[in-house]
C-alpha cells in the first residue's frame, strides 16, 4: 500500500497539500483528477521521492520513502511522466532494453505489443509522432518490475484506438500491482477504474 499520511506542501508562499491523507492499494487502478494547479503533477512527484513533504509522511508498503535510496524507491514505484524527452537517435527496442532483464517484468512482451509498439521497435524515438513517443514513455515504466505504477497524463496525445490499448494495459496491470493514473479526461474514462480521487 502506498499511504499519504497528513502531508503539507508548500510551493513558495502556495500551499498545495494541507494535512492531506489519502492511500493506494495493490490490485486497484485510480483515476487522479483535478483542475490546472491542483497539485495532480505534484502528488506523484511527492509519492515518486522527487519532491519532499513540508510535513507528513509518505509510505510505501510500510517504508518511508525519505528513508529509502533511489534503487530502493525503484524498485517499490515506477514513474511514466507526463512528458520525457527524447533527444538522441535511439530505436524504440534500444530504448525498451536500457533496463537491464532482471529488472524487467517477465510479461514485458505483452505490454510492448499491447501499446501498439511491435510495428515500430526499429524507428528512431526522436522521429516517432508525440502519442508514439508517450506509448514508449509509458510502457520503459511499465515493464519496470516495480508494486506500483504512477502515469501522469497517458492518454494526453493519444486517439481512440490508443486509448483503448492503454486502458487494456492498466487492467492487465492492476491485477497484480497498484495503479495511479492522471487524467482530465474523468467522464470518459471513470468506468474502466476501481475509484476516483478528484482533487479541488
Amino acid at each position: 500500500m502506498i499511504e499519504i499520511d497528513n502531508i503539507t506542501f508548500k510551493r513558495g508562499n502556495r500551499e498545495i497539500y494541507r494535512d492531506y491523507t489519502e492511500r493506494l492499494d495493490m490490485k486497484e487502478a485510480v483515476l487522479l483528477t483535478g483542475p490546472n494547479g491542483a497539485g495532480k503533477s505534484t502528488l506523484i512527484q511527492l509519492i515518486g521521492g522527487v519532491l519532499k513533504p513540508d510535513q507528513g509522511i509518505i509510505r510505501i508498503d510500510g517504508k518511508e520513502i525519505r528513508e529509502l535510496n533511489v534503487k530502493e524507491q525503484a524498485s517499490l514505484r515506477s514513474i511514466a511522466p507526463q512528458r520525457r524527452t527524447f533527444a538522441l537517435a535511439f530505436t524504440v527496442n534500444q530504448v525498451l532494453h536500457f533496463l537491464p532483464a532482471k529488472k524487467r517484468i517477465a510479461d514485458s512482451t505483452f505490454i510492448i505489443d499491447a501499446l501498439g509498439l511491435k510495428e515500430i521497435l526499429e524507428h528512431k524515438v526522436t522521429e516517432l509522432s508525440i502519442g508514439q513517443q508517450e506509448r514508449v514513455s509509458l510502457a520503459i515504466a511499465l515493464i519496470q518490475s516495480a508494486n506500483y505504477y504512477l502515469l501522469d497524463e497517458p492518454f494526453s496525445a493519444q486517439d481512440t484506438e490508443s486509448i483503448a490499448r492503454i486502458i487494456k494495459v492498466i487492467n492487465h496491470v492492476k491485477r497484480e500491482k497498484g495503479v495511479l493514473v492522471i487524467s482530465h479526461n474523468q467522464d470518459a474514462l471513470i468506468q474502466h477504474f476501481d475509484r476516483v480521487i478528484s482533487l479541488a
